[in-house]
């Protein structure tokens, strides 16, 4: 498999991250919506972690699931 292709178990990490990071980003939105005074403050303190252990977590899963046995390797 070369490096630029992808398989289909990180696929479907990706789109479980494009999900997940849509979902966090209307939490925060609808958290801060209660007070329009901090809407900044509450939106950075709750997008900002949120998202990065998305990510972060979405990365790694994709380099584990990307680690295949090539087929024909001796065991």
């Amino acid at each position: 498999m070369s490096s630029g292709t992808i398989n289909k178990r990180q696929r479907i990490v990706i789109v479980v991250m494009d999900l997940l990071l849509l979902a966090e980003l209307c939490l925060a939105i609808y958290l801060g919506h209660a007070d329009r005074a901090h809407l900044s403050g509450i939106f950075l303190r709750t997008f900002v972690p949120l998202a990065a252990v998305t990510v972060v977590g979405g990365r790694i899963l994709i380099r584990r699931f990307g680690r295949e046995p090539q087929a024909g390797a001796a065991s």
